[in-house]
């Protein structure tokens, strides 16, 4: 359950007031739930969560929102009552920056927890993607240029053989004619009577 309008202005004043007085930074406004800060040139992302009763799923779901931001730093900002859902080497393995905020306490209130370390700038993540997409891009057309030389090829040799095939045909259209063979059999077999009648000629003489 999230606590009141009233209840929620506070923590998030005194987060800008620390952020800004204590850490030096430019407030540059909110966005939803996250405050924004600017460091230098560097993008810094405060995520507020405050609520009567936290819960651990609630938690990490809004750290991954957070992780998806294209800030230089981040940090959760969260009341006492969260720190036992907060896992210290997770928090820091992301980098990600934990402070805690006690309104009872006014402006003593704020305590970083744990250091959000600098991640890489969107600049960067954009430079390395455009670094990955033209790479790729490179390599498709390079296999398609291939595929297309393959096919041609293959295409070219068709055309050539199916060609060949009817310049064949036109050269020699009547070949298959000229074998007037069925004469030679009764050539034969008339020689053949031929031969007999004359060997029995023979024998009666």
């Amino acid at each position: 359950m999230v606590l009141h309008q009233v209840d929620v202005d506070l923590p998030k004043l005194l987060l800008v007031k620390f952020f800004s007085e204590t850490l030096g930074m430019r407030y540059a406004g909110e966005s939803g739930w996250v405050l924004l800060f600017d460091e230098g040139l560097n993008r810094v992302a405060v995520g507020v969560y405050l609520a009567e009763v936290y819960e651990e799923a609630e938690m990490y779901k809004r750290v991954g929102e957070l992780l998806g931001l294209g800030a230089s730093k981040i940090f959760l900002a969260v009341l006492p009552e969260a720190m036992p859902f907060v896992d210290p080497r997770y928090f820091k393995s992301q980098g990600l920056g934990l402070v805690v905020v006690d309104p009872s306490k006014g402006p003593e209130g704020v305590e970083i927890k744990i250091f959000a370390k600098p991640r890489p700038t969107p600049q960067a993540d954009l430079g390395r993607a455009d670094a990955v997409r033209t790479a790729l891009m490179e390599y498709v057309n390079s296999q398609l240029k291939k595929l297309e030389e393959t096919l041609y090829e293959k295409l070219k040799r068709y055309v050539d053989q199916r060609l060949e095939e009817i310049k064949r045909r036109e050269t020699t259209p009547e070949s298959p004619r000229a074998e007037p063979q069925p004469a030679a059999p009764s050539s034969v077999a008339e020689n053949e009577w031929v031969r007999i009648l004359r060997s029995r000629g023979r024998g009666g003489s």
